[in-house]
């Protein structure tokens, strides 16, 4: 009985989108490798081999255009304004577009000192969970992590205070005992 042939097309890997199956090659040692047509962020289309979009260790998720993706023209906002994102005024904004409202309004955090009265110099904005609809990020990077697409409800913070404070309001919102939220942090 043949083994039942993967369909990748929808899939997305990184900055990849499989379209279709492009073409199959014989290697040399008889194996059959399964290209993907593949569309990028950056606007590019490549065929990539199977193998290498399913890899669990450094897979393929980009065209290859090292010069597109280190100077942001694969994200879909490269060369336009903020203002002229359908996201930067309304109430539907990412994790990161939240976070870069707050500091095109008050500028960098590291301009501030820390809000929580420690006397370092702050280093980051830090959301202080009183927007009444709060968002959850589904971004990797800050997966789980609540935030609010309203500049005033965040407050400059040193990194350790912002540790501190988002493990004191991961306990408070979970009500799992705060030891354990200090070992995952740890773990982490």
């Amino acid at each position: 009985m043949a083994p039942r042939k993967l369909d990748l097309s929808g899939n997305r890997y990184g900055a990849l989108v499989v379209i279709a199956e492009a073409h199959t090659h014989s290697r040399p040692g008889g194996d059959v490798v399964t290209y993907w047509r593949c569309n990028c962020d950056c606007g590019r289309t490549v065929d990539v081999p199977g193998p290498s979009l399913r890899r669990k260790k450094a897979p393929t998720v980009t065209c290859g255009d090292r010069g597109a993706h280190r100077s942001g023209k694969a994200h879909p906002m490269f060369g336009k304004l903020r203002e002229e994102s359908g996201n930067w005024k309304g109430d539907a904004v990412a994790y990161t577009t939240a976070h870069a409202r707050v500091k095109a309004e008050h500028g960098a955090a590291s301009d501030w000192r820390c809000a929580c009265g420690c006397g370092r110099q702050a280093a980051e904005w830090a959301y202080l969970g009183t927007d009444p609809n709060p968002k959850v990020s589904t971004h990797a990077d800050s997966e789980g992590s609540l935030y609010s697409s309203t500049p005033e409800h965040y407050a400059p913070l040193a990194k350790p205070c912002h540790r501190s404070f988002d493990v004191w309001q991961a306990q408070r919102r979970t009500g799992v005992p705060i030891v354990l939220v200090i070992a995952e942090a740890l773990a982490a």
